[in-house]
Protein backbone atom coordinates (compact mmCIF):
# COMPACT_ATOMS: atom_id res chain seq x y z
CA UNK A 1 0.00 0.00 0.00
CA UNK A 2 1.14 3.34 -0.89
CA UNK A 3 1.86 5.78 1.63
CA UNK A 4 1.26 9.27 2.39
CA UNK A 5 3.57 11.73 4.52
CA UNK A 6 4.11 15.18 6.56
CA UNK A 7 7.61 16.40 6.97
CA UNK A 8 8.21 19.73 8.78
CA UNK A 9 11.36 21.27 7.29
CA UNK A 10 13.20 25.24 6.97
CA UNK A 11 14.31 27.22 4.43
CA UNK A 12 12.58 28.13 1.30
CA UNK A 13 9.69 26.29 0.85
CA UNK A 14 9.88 25.50 -2.90
CA UNK A 15 13.39 24.40 -2.45
CA UNK A 16 12.90 22.07 0.91
CA UNK A 17 9.97 20.60 -1.03
CA UNK A 18 12.99 20.00 -4.54
CA UNK A 19 15.29 18.00 -1.92
CA UNK A 20 12.84 15.93 -0.45
CA UNK A 21 10.69 14.87 -3.80
CA UNK A 22 14.99 14.36 -5.04
CA UNK A 23 15.94 12.12 -1.95
CA UNK A 24 12.88 10.23 -1.35
CA UNK A 25 12.28 9.44 -5.00
CA UNK A 26 8.63 10.71 -4.54
CA UNK A 27 6.34 9.84 -7.44
CA UNK A 28 4.56 12.13 -7.40
CA UNK A 29 4.68 14.66 -5.18
CA UNK A 30 0.98 16.16 -4.68
CA UNK A 31 0.55 20.17 -4.26
CA UNK A 32 -2.01 22.33 -3.28
CA UNK A 33 -2.74 25.68 -5.01
CA UNK A 34 -4.57 28.25 -4.16
CA UNK A 35 -5.75 29.99 -8.05
CA UNK A 36 -4.60 33.14 -6.72
CA UNK A 37 -3.77 35.93 -10.29
CA UNK A 38 -2.56 38.97 -11.07
CA UNK A 39 -1.49 41.32 -7.75
CA UNK A 40 -2.18 38.16 -5.46
CA UNK A 41 0.13 36.03 -7.19
CA UNK A 42 2.69 38.70 -7.67
CA UNK A 43 2.78 39.36 -4.08
CA UNK A 44 2.56 36.19 -2.37
CA UNK A 45 4.21 34.28 -5.05
CA UNK A 46 3.38 30.62 -5.60
CA UNK A 47 5.17 27.76 -4.21
CA UNK A 48 3.79 25.45 -6.86
CA UNK A 49 4.51 27.65 -9.05
CA UNK A 50 8.15 27.27 -8.74
CA UNK A 51 8.32 23.54 -8.16
CA UNK A 52 6.53 22.03 -10.95
CA UNK A 53 8.82 23.57 -13.68
CA UNK A 54 12.17 22.33 -11.36
CA UNK A 55 10.99 18.86 -9.95
CA UNK A 56 12.39 15.77 -11.85
CA UNK A 57 8.99 13.73 -10.41
CA UNK A 58 5.60 14.33 -11.42
CA UNK A 59 3.62 17.21 -9.81
CA UNK A 60 0.09 17.00 -9.35
CA UNK A 61 -1.66 20.30 -8.45
CA UNK A 62 -4.89 20.26 -6.64
CA UNK A 63 -7.10 23.20 -5.75
CA UNK A 64 -9.70 22.73 -3.06
CA UNK A 65 -13.56 22.35 -3.67
CA UNK A 66 -15.31 25.53 -3.44
CA UNK A 67 -12.27 27.72 -3.96
CA UNK A 68 -11.48 30.35 -6.87
CA UNK A 69 -9.01 32.65 -7.95
CA UNK A 70 -10.56 35.21 -5.31
CA UNK A 71 -10.18 33.00 -2.27
CA UNK A 72 -12.68 30.37 -0.69
CA UNK A 73 -16.38 31.04 -1.33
Amino acid sequence: MDTIEGIVAQGAPHQAILDYVAEHDTDPAVLGTHGRTGLGRYLLGSVTEKVVPRSDAPVLTVRLPGESADGPS
